[in-house]
């Protein structure tokens, strides 16, 4: 696990910068280091960063859960992985955390089974 504020996290984060993002998070987004919003935690899988945990929303009372898994790494256990680091995270602890997900994104629902989270609430669109 690597995460924003430590130094193996700054040090990724030059490495980025200076060399790009890794293609298997290219391809879902990431295409420079400012798409990374802090504070964020990383499963690593060998050399690679295969899933990233972020605050896709961050305010004082709450944070919302971002989390996207490189195809590659997906369906292994790594997208539990870094949102169980990201809860922990200290700069998290005084907030209500949130993790939400579409009713057909099943692989996010399979990350939320797996780490026994409680669903609180649905939400309705109209548009």
């Amino acid at each position: 696990m690597i995460e924003s504020g430590t130094g193996e996290g700054r040090e990724l984060t030059r490495t980025w910068a200076a060399n790009g993002v890794p293609q298997g998070l290219f391809d879902l987004g990431f295409h420079d280091v400012t798409d990374l919003w802090e504070p964020w935690c990383a499963a690593a899988a060998g050399d690679e960063i295969a899933s990233i945990a972020f605050a896709a929303r961050l305010s004082d009372a709450g944070a919302e859960l971002g989390l996207v898994t490189a195809k590659a790494f997906r369906g292994q256990g790594l997208g539990a992985a870094a949102t169980a680091g990201w809860s922990r995270l200290p700069e998290l602890r005084s907030r209500t955390l949130f993790y939400s997900t579409d009713r057909e994104n099943h692989a996010s629902q399979r990350v939320v089974a797996r780490l026994g989270l409680r669903l609180r609430g649905a939400s309705l669109r109209v548009g």
